[in-house]
């Protein structure tokens, strides 16, 4: 834990720390695109921001005031939900990699189900490797069309090396395209009641990277992903909770695909606040970064602090002539002032992270589509016949006033 107690210190700090931090990575670790990390994107206005309780310690807000360069972050206490610290958390901005939590998310939710396995191997499409895998663009696995990885390889490929070509390719095995993908994670993300996002490619690889034939019907070349910080951090609750075994992948030190064998990839983490990273926190066990030119530098941290569950987003981070920013650092001054508050997520008056799941408007069981139970229910009450569900008076009621069936 750090104690420094001015920006100085800081980009002092951080200048020290990129110039020290050295290693072995392999070649795939290092096709990263190198962004022009600037601030100039569109401001999109917040939809319902956080209202802090009037005893807040202002102390936590001048703090920060002086010292995060984010332009949004929330800090989430994962058992209340409650916000313990936040800066326009509600507002919407490009999210890039943090994209691929949703992704795996998917992936992990199918082994569950039966339908995938860790030790299942899938034959990399031509187009992948063409387009993603040696893109200097983006960041890669290096995978090779033809060659079949594990899913476990690609798991580890996409959380440690960040790769794009590993995403797309876990996904499209899992529904065909990229563009069925996409549909599926905005409808993941709907079903946790996420209604301020945007969704258009399954790694966060922004539509002008990728062949316009992979672009989801209606969008257009600078379209990318796009989510609240809030909600990145519920997303990485969810993924948390639901398969606490990704945590395996995150806080790995390292990681070998294809050991050897000619197309052996060799990973190293690049969380910094890992036990031994240049930020280190002792019970911080991921998650994922990202970047890109209108997304800046980005990180969803996922862990304990003073013996809770917690949750951190920092998003928007762009490199200035004087200073290489780091993602990890604004995550140690976020956690280090909070450190001197431990009951904070104590106070009732928190805003309370959290979303209403939608009614769903229909389900479907054995391959059969049937009404919800509520609006079933509603049927039922008024004796209406089960043959002309979407033509009667209640459905059509609940289209008019809730759009239902659109």
């Amino acid at each position: 834990m750090l104690n420094l107690t001015s920006k100085f210190s800081k980009y002092l700090l951080t200048f020290l720390t990129l110039s020290m931090i050295s290693g072995p990575i392999g070649v795939s670790a290092q096709v990263s695109k190198t962004p022009i990390l600037r601030g100039d994107v569109p401001v999109i206005e917040e939809t319902d921001p956080y209202v802090l309780p009037e005893d807040y310690p202002q102390d936590i807000l001048d703090w920060y005031a002086s010292n995060i360069d984010a332009r949004s972050y929330v800090v989430m206490d994962g058992e209340t939900n409650r916000v313990l610290a936040e800066q326009k958390a509600n507002t919407r901005y490009p999210i890039a990699s943090m994209s691929k939590v949703a992704s795996i998310y998917l992936v992990y939710q199918a082994i569950k189900d039966g339908k995938l396995k860790m030790d299942d191997k899938i034959e990399i499409p031509q187009a992948i490797e063409d387009n993603m895998s040696f893109n200097p663009e983006m960041s890669a696995m290096g995978l090779y069309g033809g060659v079949e990885y594990t899913v476990k390889d690609l798991i580890y490929g996409v959380m440690l090396l960040s790769g794009n070509d590993a995403t797309s390719a876990l996904m499209w095995h899992l529904y065909g395209s990229e563009q069925e993908g996409v549909k599926a994670i905005r409808e993941l993300l709907k079903s946790w009641g996420m209604t301020n996002f945007e969704f258009y490619t399954v790694s966060g690889i922004p539509n002008q990277y990728i062949p316009e034939d992979w672009w989801i019907e209606g969008s257009v070349a600078d379209n990318e992903n796009q989510m609240t910080a809030s909600d990145v951090a519920l997303m990485a609750q969810h993924i948390v909770r639901d398969f606490p075994e990704i945590l395996e992948v995150t806080s790995a030190e390292s990681y070998v695909a294809q050991e050897g064998t000619e197309y052996e990839v060799v990973m190293s983490n690049p969380n910094q606040l890992l036990p031994g990273g240049a930020y280190e926190r002792a019970e911080i066990t991921g998650l994922k970064s990202g970047m890109t030119d209108a997304a800046g530098k980005n990180f969803v941290a996922s862990g304990k602090e003073n013996g809770r569950e917690i949750y951190v987003v920092v998003m928007g981070l762009f490199d200035t002539a004087e200073m290489v920013m780091s993602s990890y650092w604004e995550v140690e001054i976020l956690l280090d002032k909070l450190a001197e508050y431990p009951d904070l997520y104590k106070n009732e008056g928190l805003p309370v992270n959290q979303h209403e799941k939608p009614v769903e408007e229909e389900t479907t069981v054995d391959g059969e589509t049937t009404q919800s139970d509520e609006i079933e229910s509603l049927i039922k009450e008024h004796g209406i016949p089960n043959e002309n569900r979407r033509d009667n008076p209640i459905t059509n009621f609940m289209k008019d006033i809730f759009n239902f069936f659109k």
